[in-house]
């Protein structure tokens, strides 16, 4: 089959690769028809780190991708719930299958809990064919009335965001700050207003994502200006609110100093290794923390109602379409922000 590869830092290319068998009699194969990008495939595009591992060097190639949908075209002797021929959608990750949680029927909190895409123990979506372990768990049918685009968001950026929103303790009539403007971020904006927000603060250095998120109702600030016009706005209070969406070191810091005394902070960005909170702002304002990384399928539930109902629209995220093909371009454009790209759907 053909695949997006990672070979090395810079380095993902679209070649020729071994194609997926049924790792476990619980698992499908799935004919992939679309997949996207996620932010945190840029730390390994740079050679940087995602959780223990790093991809500076010395990696075996493997397929990258977490984000993707498509059609079962084969099924393991112990799958129940799916069959050949359905179109689903894929949680970004999978559990272990073996340990207390999972054979317990709580696999939503299994330890060894990976995203596809990240080493070659669970090749990723960003290929013509890939292998789905858990399947009863990890996939879900594309909904009636879910559109092409909100299904490759509900594999990732939505649950994460909403995942990441609802951990503030956002209540009616609130002020919300969201800083980080990419997907997650402007999909927290529309459901901080979905879920009775009053006024949300969306901070961004990039303009065209400001714009999206002023579209939106959203009091969209440059980080140069964000915390004096919130503590203007807010009286010197500050956002009781925080929902931090980029990992920078920039946006941690910026997120702790909007933060009111007493506030609830939510981070889902993923940092690098040299990212810290500033603990004695934390302290002295009395910041309540959150930071996690969202468990995909618990969010379905949520998420699916509010889309077919047209209560959350979560539009215009997908800024450019290309083929697999060009999954080498497609990288390079989303890395360089270049022809004010936003998120990129690839069809396979």
């Amino acid at each position: 089959m053909k695949a997006l590869v990672f070979n090395g830092p810079r380095d993902i290319q679209y070649e020729t690769f071994p194609d997926p068998s049924l790792a476990t009699d619980n698992s499908v194969i799935l004919k992939v028809e679309r997949c996207s990008i996620c932010g945190s495939d840029l730390h390994m595009y740079h050679g940087e780190n995602l959780g223990k591992a790093s991809y500076s060097g010395g990696v075996t190639p493997f397929c990258v991708g977490h984000e993707f949908t498509g059609e079962i075209v084969e099924v393991g002797s112990q799958v129940h719930r799916f069959r050949v021929g359905q179109q689903v959608l894929a949680s970004g990750g999978a559990p272990c299958g073996k340990c207390k949680n999972c054979l317990s029927g709580h696999a939503q909190r299994c330890a060894g809990w990976t995203a596809f895409g990240l080493s070659g123990a669970m090749n990723g979506g960003q290929a013509e064919f890939v292998n789905v372990p858990m399947a009863d768990l990890t996939l879900q049918p594309i909904p009636e009335g879910v559109t092409v685009e909100h299904s490759i968001l509900l594999t990732d950026a939505m649950c994460t965001a909403y995942f990441g929103l609802t951990r503030t303790n956002l209540e009616p009539g609130d002020v919300v700050a969201v800083v980080g403007l990419g997907p997650i971020g402007l999909i927290g904006v529309e459901l901080a207003f979905t879920l009775g927000a009053s006024e949300v603060f969306a901070i961004d250095p990039v303009s065209h994502r400001r714009g999206h998120a002023r579209a939106l109702g959203a009091t969209a600030l440059d980080p140069s200006e964000a915390l004096p016009v919130i503590m203007d706005k807010t009286l010197g209070a500050g956002v009781p609110r925080v929902f931090e969406a980029s990992g920078s070191k920039d946006a941690v810091a910026l997120a702790i100093k909007v933060a009111g005394a007493g506030s609830t902070a939510s981070f889902v960005g993923l940092p690098q290794p040299d990212v810290q909170l500033p603990m004695l702002k934390v302290l002295y304002k009395d910041i309540t923390i959150r930071a996690g990384v969202a468990s995909v399928i618990d969010q379905w539930p949520h998420l699916i109602p509010l889309l077919q109902h047209g209560r959350l629209k979560a539009e215009g995220l997908f800024s450019h379409t290309m083929a697999l093909s060009e999954g080498a371009e497609a990288y390079r454009m989303f890395d360089r922000r270049e022809d004010n790209v936003l998120k990129i759907m690839m069809t396979v």
